[in-house]
């Protein structure tokens, strides 16, 4: 049986479908592509350890197949079709592509999961996978906890921060509290078509369903606990000081931002309004500028100092108002996709010394002699304001929380990892299986 597909479309969709594969696993299964022809459809499939990613394309009078192959040499094939239109072929056993007979994999596939009864089910808008590459760059994905290297989903959007910023995309979604792996994946689809969500509980795991036109990304939920992201953003009551920029003038402001040489660690670049109430005033080391920019409400003398990288993040994401509470407390960007926030740096104040101080000071210092001089005596802790009990306890609660978070998450990952082995394990035990058998075979007919 033959049938013909474009190869233009194909070949977008492995770009996709080979951000799964780990072509250095010890598992077959993860190297490997799943072609699946039933109900006038044939479907791509690759597989990692806990997500897996499926393309499914139109086919008309395809009769029912499914077989597995290694997925760089499919794509190799594919690459090299000079053809616009590529022939499968497929029966008794066989396979093949542009008349090329492949090499299938005897492995046992994964079972895709399926939704259960319950399941919470959520439409999502169109351009999605969009939003999603907003989120991607605001995610540690090297961070200790696990919970951290994905996406957050609520019913008041999508979040995802890496401990400095953090981004909420308002996008209601009709599911609980669920956070997703990096959509790698997901991302390279590049789909711009509207979708749905499905998550459902199995035992003590949780597990989600997206589907994007010919696209669907299915797997397990990161375990742990988000942050409660509602406490960090600010309450636009106490957004005292707010700076509006227009596009130009923000173009011209990350124009600056780019030329302003690196002052590691924090790269600080401090804002001020100008002496015309009328223009932001940017300083960073011995570089400066003025912009003009509009101001709400009473800017005053305000002047905060922020890292140079977050405020070129925000302003690529299109954000063009910036709305402080003062130069300790998170402040927020808007005007682009989402509410973008995060904290200024804090700036130590240094007590200058007058040149009288000064020379009084050294008036008063004793020459040396001989005697033993006397150590400085150690600062005396006003008695009137006593250390609060309860704030100290809660402080180590805290911390014994987030050990515990740590703990687990190293927990789930040691879990994943002796998953792996054991499957590994198995996989050399079939493959020593078959090739005893193939020596039996091969003695009874000598």
């Amino acid at each position: 049986m033959n049938v013909e597909i474009s190869k233009s479309e194909l070949a977008g969709a492995l770009g996709a479908l080979g951000k799964l594969v780990c072509r250095t696993s010890p598992v077959e299964v993860y190297r490997s592509l799943r072609i699946e022809g039933k109900n006038n459809q044939i479907s791509f499939q690759t597989a990692g350890v806990n997500e897996a990613i499926t393309y499914t394309l139109p086919v008309e009078g395809v009769e029912e197949f499914a077989v597995v192959v290694n997925f760089d040499e499919f794509r190799s094939i594919v690459r090299a079709s000079r053809n616009k239109t590529l022939v499968l072929e497929y029966g008794e056993g066989k396979f093949g592509v542009e008349h090329c007979l492949m090499r299938t994999v005897n492995v046992e596939w994964p079972e895709e999961r399926c939704g259960k009864e319950g399941s919470e089910v959520s439409d999502l808008p169109e351009n999605f996978v969009g939003m999603l590459a907003t989120l991607a760059p605001i995610v540690d994905r090297g961070n200790y906890r696990q919970i951290l290297q994905g996406i957050h989903f609520c019913r008041e959007g999508m979040v995802a921060t890496n401990g400095k910023e953090l981004l909420h995309i308002d996008a209601p979604l009709a599911v609980a509290d669920l956070t997703v792996p990096f959509p790698h994946a997901l991302l390279a689809t590049k789909s711009r078509d509207a979708g749905r969500l499905a998550t459902w509980c199995d035992k003590e795991d949780r597990f989600f369903r997206f589907e994007f036109g010919n696209w669907r990304w299915t797997g397990k939920a990161l375990a742990g606990m988000f942050p409660n992201w509602r406490m960090i953003v600010p309450q636009e009551a106490n957004l005292r000081h707010v700076v509006k920029l227009d596009e130009p003038r923000a173009s011209q402001l990350a124009i600056f931002l780019r030329n302003v040489p690196a002052d590691p660690p924090n790269n600080p670049v401090t804002l001020s309004m100008g002496d015309d109430h009328a223009s932001l005033e940017i300083a960073a080391k011995e570089m400066r500028t003025v912009v003009a920019a509009e101001f709400p409400l009473d800017w005053g003398e305000f002047s905060v100092t922020v890292n140079r990288d977050i405020l070129l993040r925000l302003l690529g994401e299109g954000h063009s108002k910036l709305s402080f509470c003062d130069g300790r407390s998170p402040f927020i960007a808007t005007g682009g996709i989402g509410t973008f926030v995060s904290m200024p740096l804090a700036v130590p104040h240094t007590q200058t010394v007058q040149p009288k101080q000064e020379e009084e000071m050294n008036e008063m210092q004793t020459p040396a002699v001989a005697v033993p001089v006397a150590q400085p005596a150690a600062p005396v802790i006003n008695p009137e304001v006593p250390a609060n009990p309860l704030d100290e306890l809660a402080s180590a609660v805290d911390d014994f929380k987030t050990r515990i978070r740590a703990m687990c998450d190293e927990s789930v990952l040691l879990a994943r990892k002796v998953k792996e082995v054991a499957i590994a394990q198995k996989q050399k035990e079939r493959e020593f299986i078959q090739a005893r058998r193939a020596i039996e075979r091969i003695r009874m007919a000598i």
